[in-house]
Formats: structure tokens, C-alpha cells, sequence
């Protein structure tokens, strides 16, 4: 978290007191302060004219540095999917850094998997994983790429699932 913030503050360019320019993008307070908005209600909701009004045409997610949805109608599926196969998930920002027209969030998502959840049934059981989050906005404050990192491992195995060594014979 340290290098985040001090690398936030060596590429933001004070302009004045209330903007800052990243990657050539100038972002002032009022800008910035959409952008957490935006986060609050994106991060727990699954709010479809939300996505419509605030997500561009060519947006897309990568987890884990896999690209898993590439348009608004990909990451409205994907979020769907969650939201049925743990109805009670919250998704709480531990940290939260608006730096030009990125934002850094580190999160712990919590729920129960009482529904089915990519063609698999429900195991009842409760997953706890934290992550981090680095979402990239255009200059009309849309965003347009998001990248996710949490340990997938570690989320199988909180529903419990397991690794199966691979045969060496």
C-alpha cells in the first residue's frame, strides 16, 4: 500500500488546488468525487442503468490477469453470477485511493453460497477473501478496465473443493 501511495503521488502534477493530471487525464476534486460515488455503488449493487450510464461500450475486466468480461452485457452476467450464488455477499473497501483518473481499492468479500454458482450447486458454505482492485476511468469519468487480484485458490477451498496431486506414474 505504501509504494501505491507514493507512486499516486509521484505521477500526479498538481494543476491547482483541486485537480491533478495522471496519464495525461486531468482530474479535478469534483471528478474524483463521482468516481468514489460511483464505487460505493457499484462495488455492492447490481445496478444495470448504473452500468449502462457509467461503464464505456469497449469496458473490460481482467481477473487474476484473465480477460473474463469485455462489454457491459459480459460484466452484468458475471456480477449476476455472484450475486445468485451468494445472495448475501458484501463486499467492504478496507482501502480506497483515487489517484487522477484510477482508483485503488483493497476489499474483503464475504458471503454464503446458498446458490448455484457457475452450473454448480450450492455447498452452504461461507467464503471470506480479500483482494485488491485497480479500475482505470476515461476523461468523462466512465470506466473502462478494471483489474481484479485475489487468491481463486483460496476461495475453491473456502467452498470446498480441493487439489487432487497429478498422477507421476
Amino acid at each position: 500500500m505504501i509504494l501505491l501511495l507514493i507512486s499516486c503521488k509521484n505521477e500526479t502534477k498538481s494543476l491547482d488546488n483541486d485537480q491533478h493530471k495522471v496519464d495525461g487525464i486531468t482530474m479535478g476534486a469534483k471528478e474524483q468525487a463521482v468516481i468514489k460515488e460511483f464505487l460505493n455503488q457499484y462495488l455492492n449493487t447490481i445496478n444495470d442503468t448504473l452500468l449502462n450510464e457509467r461503464i464505456t461500450e469497449n469496458y473490460t475486466r481482467y481477473m487474476n490477469g484473465i480477460p473474463i468480461a469485455t462489454n457491459k452485457t459480459e460484466l452484468n452476467a458475471k456480477m449476476h453470477l455472484y450475486a445468485i450464488g451468494f445472495p448475501n455477499y458484501t463486499i467492504d473497501k478496507t482501502f480506497t485511493e483515487v489517484c487522477g483518473n484510477r482508483a485503488f481499492i483493497q476489499w474483503v468479500f464475504t458471503g454464503t453460497n446458498t446458490g448455484e454458482f457457475a452450473e454448480v450447486i450450492a455447498t452452504g458454505k461461507k467464503v471470506h477473501i480479500t483482494g485488491f482492485s485497480q479500475l482505470q476511468f476515461n476523461k468523462k469519468g466512465e470506466l473502462f478496465q478494471e483489474d481484479i487480484f485475489f487468491n481463486q485458490l483460496d476461495f475453491l477451498q473456502q467452498l470446498g473443493y480441493s487439489l487432487t496431486p497429478p498422477n507421476l506414474e
